[in-house]
């Protein structure tokens, strides 16, 4: 059963908690962790000893599922330029502190078994300020690019490619085939009160009209293809529901003090 505010001190209290639950909500994963200690501060109060600690104890749970559960995001690619090549994969960025932080990438061929193909090569955009470099890849014939001139499309900040040649790259039998799928680690570097707001979204910068890009080679007919990728972001319906819930609850505290 909900208790109510009986005083002003417990009104604000709870004002101020159902403030830093919605801004931990609509944070980056990074700032979570600050909102989180804020909403702890106020969960361990005297104060909230007595009002409604179950409603206070979700939106906690809450925050801690938000802050841990977090959903890569998903790229599709499915329109090239000749209707050949398709692929889905996802973007996962995780900051480390001290100016740096790892960008994880997963790339399936998803191209019609019938023509075969492979995927040969990758670039993307990311925002100002950054630096990447590639970790690891399916095989040491993968090498990372900059600067990706990828025409039609403008140049792209970064990626990776057979023998990190976005055209060629010699034999395309090193790319990933049809129905498998791959894995690409990327170091990023760069001023550190940057990196601590980046987000995945940060990796798919669309300002110049291209988040995305992968490049097809060795299909049955002899031809290839250039495929241009789309996001989804993948939301997380129960664990906002659960902080949904527990916020209306507070708000209902206040407005019965």
């Amino acid at each position: 059963m909900l208790l109510r505010a009986t005083n002003s001190r417990e009104a604000t209290t709870v004002r101020t908690f159902t403030a830093n639950t919605w801004r931990a909500l609509r944070s980056t994963r990074n700032q979570r962790e600050n909102h989180m200690q804020d909403l702890q501060t106020h969960f361990t109060s005297k104060v909230h000893r007595g009002i409604a600690p179950c409603v206070i104890a979700g939106a906690m749970l809450a925050m801690m599922s938000v802050t841990t559960a977090h959903a890569a995001q998903t790229i599709t690619g499915s329109t090239g330029l000749e209707g050949l090549g398709s692929f889905t994969g996802t973007m996962s960025w995780t900051y480390l502190g001290s100016g740096s932080g790892t960008l994880a990438l997963s790339l399936t061929n998803t191209s019609n078994a019938a023509n075969g193909g492979y995927l040969t090569g990758f670039a993307f955009n990311t925002v100002n300020g950054v630096n990447l470099s590639l970790a690891s890849a399916q095989s040491a014939s993968w090498d990372g690019m900059s600067n990706v001139a990828a025409s039609p499309y403008p140049n792209f900040d970064f990626g990776a490619a057979l023998r990190g040649d976005w055209l060629g790259g010699g034999s395309p039998n090193g790319g990933i085939a049809v129905g498998s799928t791959s894995a690409f680690s990327f170091q990023v570097s760069g001023n550190d009160s940057l990196l601590a707001t980046l987000t995945d979204a940060s990796f798919f910068d669309t300002s110049n009209g291209y988040g995305f890009a992968a490049r097809f080679r060795g299909f049955e007919d002899g031809g290839s293809d250039k495929v241009v990728g789309e996001v989804l972001v993948t939301p997380l319906p129960q664990t906002l529901g659960l902080a949904a819930a527990s916020i209306a609850g507070l708000v209902f505290l206040r407005r019965r003090k």
